[in-house]
């Protein structure tokens, strides 16, 4: 998908070969810079076939710019001094390998893990001369971090502790580390200064040919050219040779930056703009002529963009061909831009002397009126003809693949107010606020039904339609249903008096041949088939059993369940078990009133609220719904993940998914979505956990150190250092010595313990965003100190004094407590014999677990290797096992996978060995069996495992599988005979599923 602004001049530059021609092209056009607020970003909702609207009343916003590679599509969050910084300067940013980021500020060094800022503004521990902070880097050699104060401090920090370094002349500019740990000291009066094993060794000035003693900053090239950017131009020190040359072509005045780019050539930032150097040669050429902005950051990003921070004009990005600009006209914190810096996980942040922004990937992509939307507030949603129509209180919207058109004027569907939208006989029917009933068939208006014709209310909040029924309105003064007939439309008006709860409607649902009609008073049940012209049969459900729920925004039909969001709570109705059930606070969720809600293309669940989006994953709920838990867990994103507003509207409908699994919302400032991809993608890499510190009754505790005996009370401190999304981060604990099993944590950064025994602990911590993969443990190892009759000796020397008076005593003591202890051991023992047994079990199938099946696989390769007998290897994967948990829900698939292996272990030799790989998958060892054998074995397992009838389990349910060989008379080793397998039943499923393919 592509973004074309008819305002957007674009530079096309594809590569760095073509920047030459850029350049000319700038020359000969105005070039145009497109502010944060005048973009647009959307994304795809599916592959949309209808085509573009000709009606010149249709405003049609083009696009021709991937829209997840746009600065505008960042989501953006800053922090400023009240959030915690000491200081809003931020005059550079640094991040460590665990994944602190650094700050240099003026009023210390701060280290950040993305809720918590730790400074370290005490020059008796730093060893500073002063706390302001101008520049920061990281050592790659070792990962310690140097900071450089005005006052020409330099402070090293490693392993939690400050070390400084001889002090380099005031006032200093930069400090930067090459490869070679070489540290480059660039000062404003005495040129650039060089330290090795943190000892200055040499200094380079004006009579080394430098242009002048005020060094801004030093990089060495590829090449080994050692490059100085100075107040009074460029110099460069050749490889080999003893002095600098001054570079011609460029600003004879101060060079503020040095960037060396992922070519290997260099970007000079001037008080001009920015300069290229050219290919093998020390020429340099303007990068963007007409941009004469003084140049004071530059960063290359890992997606190929080019951003620029500037002295006054903000931050540019240029990618693409595109670029882009951000200001304090639309939301950075200051104009003056001091640092740019790219994070581990992708995220851009950009320091000023205003405040530092992050910009990352926005898990929600959102449109609003500055993008071309009718309006902000948006009260209905809905896909027809694989276009998506937004209904806003100021007119109605359609987004494709590559277009946001809006209705204008004369257009008939201009700048109504929508409440609702339903699919009628392929046409879309429109409702409005004060216009009543459009019917449009996605070229013209085919019908327009008001209290002039046929309606009884100009006011349309609900839509529902049946082929056999006709169409039922919603609307204030209760339900109109519509026919129409050969002579034209016929209405009637069902009210309280045919038995509805209330006349106010909110919102519809045909469900076969029933009628649900929600108001503000409760839900009622027309039974369409049992009614007539004059009488209907309504039941009138009876909610004081579910918190006493009445209001009911929306009504979703999900398998054989029917969803109702309404103002206590998610009620859901099991149709054929006619059961009953809600959730709310009581099942922990967070809130009591839903206004939405939608299930996306991964089947799971999305609640909206008018405090943000919940979020509730598919194996979690089926859980719930099927009585294994009892409590939901879920993720609550608002405005600070890309959501327009966390004010989700109720509409008709206000949330649903599009075709391609897309969850489309409408708030109060614009319709956003989200795709189940984008938030698996947001969370594929786990944040780094790290123990910030451990405390024993206030006191600080060292890794490997001794607690008093008499300690009450232990605080562990630790932070996942992921910034995408660092308020949703989790956490799981355990202490181990204390209790071996994970403590979720949720979200709490801080563990206690109380009154722990004496004992050897090894504290750890991991950390993951929501449904993503845990990182791996960091820990911290501690032993709290026995008191003194806790000791060995304590106890000899009382046995010893009380020995000669109770000698006998003692010993017959001693036999008791041996026989009990050997008695213990012997339990012991055969406890854990049973453990180790079923930690090689898996308890569902009772087959082998995965550590069991490798532990074999090595053994009887190596067997096989020493009788020169071949082993065979067969891995069975079960075709489409998701559509089968999410066709007939997890209990059937698990009973499937028992009776699988139950069919296996049968067929199978005494001498085979089959076990549960993992998942949906198994895994069989075929020792003393060619790969010839092994493949016709293979197929007789297919083939019986196809025809076996499962229908005992559910109707239509069909089970096959694919199955990968290997042997190892093609393989050295067993991990290769592994590789071969896996590559094998890949080729099967890729070849179709149901088939038997010989590595």
């Amino acid at each position: 998908m592509v973004i074309n602004l008819q305002f957007t001049y674009h530079l096309k530059v594809s590569n760095l070969q073509s920047r030459d021609k850029m350049l000319k092209h700038v020359m000969l056009s105005k070039l145009k810079i497109i502010s944060l607020v005048t973009a647009v970003s959307i994304l795809s909702i599916g592959s949309f076939a209808h085509s573009a609207p000709t009606d010149p009343s249709i405003n049609t916003t083009q696009f021709d710019l991937p829209v997840d590679q746009s600065i505008h599509y960042m989501t953006r969050q800053t922090w400023t001094t009240r959030d915690g910084l000491p200081h809003n300067s931020i005059n550079a940013i640094a991040q460590d390998k665990q994944g602190f980021l650094w700050f240099g500020t003026w009023q210390g060094p701060v280290r950040f893990n993305g809720k918590d800022f730790e400074i370290y503004d005490d020059i008796r521990i730093t060893g500073l001369p002063d706390i302001g902070i101008f520049s920061i880097a990281l050592n790659p050699c070792d990962d310690s971090i140097y900071v450089a104060g005005a006052r020409g401090g330099l402070s090293r920090f490693h392993d939690n502790r400050w070390l400084p370094l001889e002090p380099a002349p005031p006032f200093v500019n930069e400090v930067e580390i090459d490869a070679h740990c070489t540290i480059w000291v660039s000062s404003s009066e005495q040129g650039l200064l060089t330290y090795e094993n943190n000892e200055r060794v040499s200094q380079f000035t004006t009579e080394n040919g430098l242009p002048s003693n005020n060094v801004y900053q030093a990089r060495i090239d590829d090449k080994s050219n050692l490059w100085a950017a100075t107040s009074a131009g460029l110099a460069v020190k050749p490889a080999g040779s003893t002095g600098f040359k001054v570079i011609e072509g460029i600003p004879a005045d101060r060079i503020r930056k040095l960037f060396l780019d992922t070519d290997g050539q260099l970007l000079i930032g001037t008080g001009n703009g920015v300069y290229q150097q050219q290919p093998n040669t020390f020429e340099f050429k303007q990068l963007l002529p007409n941009i004469n902005y003084t140049i004071s950051a530059i960063n290359r990003t890992r997606d190929g963009a080019l951003w620029l921070g500037t002295y006054r004009n903000g931050v540019l990005r240029l990618y693409n061909g595109e670029l882009q600009q951000v200001t304090t006209a639309n939301g950075l914190p200051n104009n003056h831009v001091l640092d740019i810096l790219e994070d581990q996980e992708g995220s851009v942040w950009v320091s000023t002397h205003g405040g530092l922004m992050q910009f990352r990937r926005s898990l929600f992509t959102t449109m609003q009126s500055h993008n071309g939307l009718a309006g902000d507030f948006v009260r209905s949603v809905y896909e027809y003809k694989n276009q998506l129509y937004v209904g806003t209180s100021n007119g109605i919207s359609t987004v494709n693949e590559s277009r946001l058109a809006t209705f204008n004027p004369p257009h008939p569907l201009a700048n109504q107010s929508v409440l609702s939208f339903a699919d009628y006989q392929g046409q879309l029917a429109i409702g409005t606020y004060t216009n009543g009933l459009f019917i449009w068939d996605g070229e013209r208006v085919t019908d327009h039904l008001t209290t002039d014709n046929v309606l009884k209310s100009e006011e349309v909040r609900a839509i529902a339609t049946s082929e056999q029924y006709g169409v039922f309105l919603g609307t204030p003064i209760g339900v109109t249903q519509l026919v129409k007939t050969a002579n034209g439309w016929q209405s009637k008006l069902i009210t309280t008096r045919d038995g509805l709860q209330n006349n106010y409607i909110t919102t519809l649902r045909v469900i076969g041949d029933e009628l649900w009609v929600a108001s503000v008073s409760g839900v009622s049940v027309i039974d369409l088939a049992a009614s007539s012209d004059h009488s209907f049969k309504i039941n009138k459900l009876d909610f004081s059993g579910l918190n006493d729920a009445q209001l009911t925004f929306q009504i979703s039909l999900k398998g054989p369940y029917v969803f109702l969001a309404t103002d206590r709570g998610l009620i859901y109705h099991h149709q054929k078990n006619d059961t009953w059930g809600i959730i709310n606070r009581d099942q922990g969720l967070p809130l009591d009133n839903y206004m939405s809600m939608a299930f996306d293309g991964d089947a799971n669940i999305w609640l909206g609220s008018n405090r943000g989006a919940l979020f509730i994953a598919h194996d979690v709920f089926d859980d719930f719904l099927n009585g294994k838990i009892d409590k939901l867990t879920y993720q609550r994103f608002t405005e600070v993940d890309g959501m327009g507003s966390s004010q989700i509207n109720s509409g008709s409908p206000a949330m649903i998914r599009s075709s391609t699994g897309r969850v489309w919302m409408s708030t109060a400032r614009g319709v956003s979505s989200i795709a189940p991809s984008d938030l698996k993608s947001m969370v594929q890499v786990a944040p780094p956990a790290v123990i910030s510190s451990v405390t024993a009754d206030g006191e600080r505790v060292t890794y490997g150190g001794h607690i008093p005996a008499d300690t009450q009370r232990l605080v562990v401190n630790y932070a996942g250092l992921g910034y995408l999304m660092a308020d949703h981060i989790e956490y799981q604990v355990r202490l181990v010595g204390f209790d071996d099993n994970w403590l979720a944590r949720g979200s709490m950064t801080t563990s206690e313990y109380t009154s722990l025994p004496a004992n050897d602990y090894v504290f750890q911590v991991r950390a993951a965003y929501p449904g993503g993969a845990w990182s791996d443990p960091v820990s911290f190892a501690f032993t709290r100190s026995e008191h003194p009759w806790q000791q060995s000796w304590f106890w000899l020397s009382i046995i010893f004094a009380l020995g000669l008076a109770a000698t006998i005593l003692v010993r017959a003591r001693i036999r008791f407590l041996n026989n009990q202890r050997a008695q213990l051991e012997l339990m012991v023992a055969e406890k854990t014999k049973e453990l180790k047994g079923l930690a090689r079990q898996d308890s569902l199938t009772q087959l082998g677990n995965r550590r069991a099946f490798d532990e074999q696989l090595q053994y009887e390769f190596k067997r096989c290797e020493r009788s020169e007998q071949p082993l065979s290897l067969a891995i069975i994967d079960v075709d489409h096992f998701k559509s089968i948990n999410d066709r007939f829900l997890h209990v059937i698939g698990d009973q499937v996978l028992i009776e699988l292996s139950a069919l296996l272990s049968n067929m199978l030799r005494d001498i085979d060995y089959i076990a549960r790989w993992g998942g949906e998958e198994f895994a069989l060892l075929m020792p003393e069996t060619t790969a010839k054998e092994a493949l016709q074995a293979a197929e007789r397992i297919r083939q019986r495992i196809e025809d076996t009838s499962y229908q005992h389990l559910a109707d239509e349910l069909a089970v096959t599988v694919s199955i990968g060989v290997a042997s190892s008379e093609h393989y050295p080793n067993h991990s290769a005979l592994l590789v071969a397998a896996d590559k094998a039943l890949y080729k099967a499923k890729q070849s179709g599923r149901n088939r038997t393919e010989l590595a």
